[in-house]
């Protein structure tokens, strides 16, 4: 009796120590390295709390408010996501129950091996809030399952919405961790009652989709896919989900995920199954016709490394710990590394940071930049206000969903992009020149939009682009596009697969736009000097001789030599 309490002690103080260190560090680590991109444009969502985001769901603005509330730095930009790692380790310590030291020191190797696992535990993403609340679901479904009642319904509906509003990947976790189990739960009234109550506890965001015209859904389905990526897609998804966890241990990976084995949990441990299997096929389906970022891979290992304990904690192999224990060890050395001034200032995180307070310097008005991620960076380093357009060259934002440009109309700002807009420029964190121009009383106009006819509009043998063109103004004046004015407008000839812009075309004749809906007109562009390729093409509106935004749906042509 005296030697289990003996053990039990040593495993406690094993875990506390190794969580307490891994704490410690991620705490270390929020407040020394600059944020993400990213990190800063969720930041910027936390200003504005809501049941949805353009791109995601709101939990990643909810744990940043949180945080930011009680340290208004980096750290309380990351405080809440740390908490949330060393919570993940707990829960899969609790959900796990390692019984001797040997286990014990495969569970947490193992989840201190992985990569994306360590990189959590100071960033905030979406993926930080999945990584908590995917592993609250499959603890809670492993509940479930072996006791249906009101409480374990509803913890299970409970879990299920909150991995839901942490990104929409966990549908796939939900999905496959239930499906082995349908034949079984098919007449089970407590399974459809967690659906039901699931659903209801996420039908606000459901409902902020409904009324914002499902901005995500269009992104993700529809807007995401239309710019071909160069390179062999599948490739880099497999080495993608090779490098986000532990490379060394892929051999250990699959073979716990394809050799059955009799477990006391046995339709749960098919679940963990599911949603590894699962997640792959569903990732490498997809691969052929978008990029799969390697995060995205996250949700593979969620249950394949739990998995992998099961599989080798009866058996351990000596190989698997010295494995697990040389990669942690060496995760921690580059770490800690990473918490040298000398080695940061080489990050692009410092490089991009170091941009945006150099683009303060010479900021005038208001600081209006052409990607999203150095508008919020901007907005987060100086705290003065910055916003982002949307241009051709880059993808919409939530800057878009809560019309920014509005607020920009009459006041003075500093426009910074890549294109050649000024004499002006500094340079920016990939040393390229971002040009920038000072522009008073700016007016953008972008809720201008145009209709392409494209069973009228064509390109003829002599190469003259017939375009019918209808214009809609929701403003309550008329407009003039006319070229080297407040307001131009034209063509933009992009690369049908990149989407890459080569070529602009301005109206070869002022247009006035009226209020409201104009008719029909033909417009002629003579595109004999374009080279031969094939092209998708845009109306664009340039305000104030900044860089310009697509109004209209795309049209591919293909411009030959014959």
């Amino acid at each position: 009796m005296m030697r289990l309490k003996s053990s039990v002690n040593s495993i406690q103080k094993v875990q506390f120590i190794f969580i307490s260190i891994l704490f410690l560090l991620n705490l270390t680590q929020a407040l020394t390295l600059p944020l993400i991109d990213d990190e800063a444009y969720y930041w910027v969502w936390s200003k504005r709390l809501d049941f949805g985001y353009f791109d995601h769901p709101p939990m990643v603005a909810v744990f940043i408010k949180l945080g930011y509330a009680l340290f208004p730095n980096m750290l309380g930009v990351r405080i809440v996501s740390a908490l949330s790692n060393v919570l993940f380790y707990i829960l899969w310590i609790y959900i796990l129950k390692p019984k001797t030291l040997q286990e014990n020191y495969l569970l947490l190797g193992l989840l201190g091996s992985s990569a994306i696992f360590q990189g959590l535990g100071f960033i905030s993403t979406p993926d930080t809030p999945l990584l908590l609340f995917g592993t609250f679901f499959l603890w809670r479904w492993k509940e479930f399952l072996c006791i249906q009642n009101f409480k374990t319904t509803f913890l299970l509906a409970l879990s299920m919405a909150l991995t839901m509003y942490s990104k929409y990947q966990g549908i796939i976790i939900i999905v496959c961790a239930i499906l082995p189990s349908i034949p079984i739960l098919f007449k089970n009234k407590w399974f459809y009652l967690s659906i039901l109550f699931s659903i209801i506890l996420y039908s606000p965001h459901l409902y902020w989709q409904y009324i914002s015209n499902w901005p995500s859904v269009r992104y993700h389905i529809y807007e995401r896919t239309q710019k071909v990526v160069k390179g062999f897609l599948p490739g880099e998804w497999l080495l993608g989900i090779l490098v986000i966890s532990n490379p060394l241990l892929i051999y250990f990976y699959f073979k716990s995920l394809i050799i059955k084995s009799n477990f006391k949990d046995l339709l749960w441990v098919k679940s963990l199954q599911w949603v590894s299997i699962g997640s792959i096929i569903f990732f490498g389906f997809f691969s052929f016709s978008r990029k799969i970022q390697p995060q995205w891979n996250l949700v593979v290992y969620m249950a394949l490394i739990p998995l992998c304990f099961l599989f080798y904690r009866k058996k351990i192999s000596k190989y698997l710990l010295r494995i697990c224990y040389f990669s942690l060890f060496l995760f921690i050395v580059i770490r800690i590394s990473f918490l040298s001034p000398i080695i940061i200032s080489y990050t692009p995180m410092y490089k991009i940071k170091k941009f945006v307070l150099h683009a303060e310097e010479v900021n005038r008005g208001i600081a209006v930049f052409e990607r999203y991620q150095k508008a919020a960076l901007f907005n987060f380093y100086t705290q003065k206000p910055s916003v982002a357009l949307q241009i051709y060259t880059h993808r919409k934002s939530q800057y878009d969903l809560w019309n920014s440009e509005n607020y920009l109309n009459g006041k003075n700002i500093t426009f910074f992009g890549l294109e050649h807009t000024s004499n002006h420029f500094i340079l920016d964190e990939s040393n390229k020149k971002e040009y920038y121009k000072y522009i008073s009383n700016f007016h953008s106009y972008s809720n201008i939009s145009c209709q392409i006819n494209f069973n009228k509009s064509y390109l003829d043998s002599a190469k003259i682009l017939h375009l019918y063109l209808k214009w809609q103004n929701p403003y309550e004046k008329n407009f003039i596009l006319e070229n080297n004015s407040a307001l131009e407008g034209g063509i933009m000839l992009t690369d049908k697969k990149s989407l890459e812009p080569k070529i602009f075309l301005p109206f070869a004749q002022s247009i006035q736009i009226l209020h409201g809906n104009s008719d029909e007109k033909l417009f002629l562009f003579d595109l004999s000097s374009c080279a031969a390729n094939q092209y998708r093409i845009y109306i664009v509106i340039k305000p104030c001789g900044i860089s310009g935004k697509n109004i209209s749906e795309g049209m591919n042509i293909n411009i030959s030599n014959l």
